[in-house]
């Protein structure tokens, strides 16, 4: 899940190269504006593993649906990223062979920045994460050409640029270029994942009438706060492709955050790994018989990591680069990276979704709790 990092990184860097806009009044009585659109896409499959060359006869086609707002509330946490669009959509497309690939269907929330904006043109970048369903995986006995994913439900990644011009009151000609991204983050085995490249046209239509507020973006206020936050998580993943058993993954990792802003967050933590598919995938198994029996001792390993996040209300993006402190077996790098969503249920309960990783190679994802503990609120003057 290489394209998962990219994600990430994307979504963190994108608030720094948002443009500031001329400001315009702001309609107090109706500051939420809401959006349906609908895209239809063609384009072509990126074959970035050489079997794919072979098989691949066809462009990749589809459409997508989603449902999204903006907030034009100099209150809300979406001034300090020039008020964005979120929402949720929906995506179905092919894969250039459908007896191999077959299709995908997605179903993902999404955020735009703003990169540029007028009553008329707005210019977008998209970020997408949700949960992908590929009809026709790989199957030892029926399907073993297929080597890009391997089970039917798999995660889901969109990026994407926008363009979307006011035609009238109500509707907007929609257009984009765009790459997804399906895999499974090793879950299953193969998981080379697919990315299609596309272009899509289509119309947008506004519940409201008004032209759109055009805002100056407001820089978040600057923070003192500190947290110490505990999260567990665990995963399952499998070691080869033909090797079906599903082994545990888990994790505990523990993080001090200094908050620079609303919006921005650094930090140092401590990760404690517990592992199975590790010594089978990792360079101890392919030097050793395949009898060879691992323990415990082999599946544990931890690390240091520092940590970049930023807010998006409730919901926190995070990056991790970490660096291990002790394994007994040699891992592929002494470096690793480490990303995810973290979104909070309660003011301090937590719910985590990540992925780890050996580089840009998946090695598990992971799905898990934690806790905040909050012991410095004050902000800056």
């Amino acid at each position: 899940m290489r394209n998962l990092l990219f994600f990430i990184l994307l979504t963190l860097l994108a608030p720094r190269l948002i443009c500031a806009q001329v400001s315009t009044q702001l309609d107090k009585t109706n500051p939420k504006h809401t959006y349906l659109t609908a895209r239809f896409h063609g384009g072509l499959v990126v074959p970035h593993h050489a079997n794919m060359m072979y098989f691949i006869e066809d462009f990749s086609g589809g459409f997508e649906i989603s449902y999204g707002r903006s907030l034009f509330s100099k209150e809300s946490w979406e001034s300090y990223f020039n008020y964005p669009e979120i929402g949720i959509g929906f995506y179905y497309g092919t894969f250039g062979n459908r007896d191999i690939y077959g299709s995908g269907l997605a179903l993902f929330p999404y955020i735009n920045y703003n990169i540029h904006r007028s009553k008329k043109l707005s210019i977008q970048n998209k970020v997408s994460m949700g949960i992908g369903y590929a009809t026709k995986p790989f199957d030892i006995e029926t399907n073993t050409y297929n080597t890009v994913f391997s089970s039917h439900l798999n995660a889901y990644i969109g990026l994407a640029l926008l363009m979307d011009y006011r035609l009238s009151k109500h509707f907007s000609l929609a257009s984009s270029l765009s790459l997804t991204h399906l895999s499974n983050g090793a879950a299953r085995k193969p998981n080379h994942g697919i990315n299609t490249l596309t272009a899509s046209i289509g119309a947008k239509y506004h519940f409201n009438e008004n032209p759109t507020p055009i805002l100056e973006k407001i820089e978040a206020p600057k923070s003192n706060e500190r947290d110490i936050i505990i999260v567990g998580s665990v995963g399952r993943s499998q070691s080869t492709p033909y090797n079906e058993s599903l082994y545990w993954n888990g994790s505990l990792s523990i993080s001090h955050l200094w908050h620079l802003s609303k919006k921005r967050a650094i930090g140092v933590g401590f990760d404690q790994f517990y592992s199975e598919t590790a010594p089978y995938s990792w360079e101890a198994y392919e030097e050793s018989d395949e009898e060879v029996n691992f323990s415990t001792r082999h599946y544990l390993f931890n690390g240091l990591f520092t940590s970049y996040n930023v807010f998006l209300g409730k919901t926190t993006l995070f990056v991790n680069i970490g660096a291990y402190l002790h394994t007994n077996i040699k891992p592929p790098q002494p470096i690793y990276p480490r990303m995810g969503i973290r979104h909070y249920l309660t003011k301090n309960l937590i719910a985590n979704f990540s992925v780890k990783a050996s580089f840009f190679r998946s090695e598990f994802l992971e799905f898990g709790l934690g806790y905040r503990i909050k012991y410095k609120t004050k902000d800056k003057a």
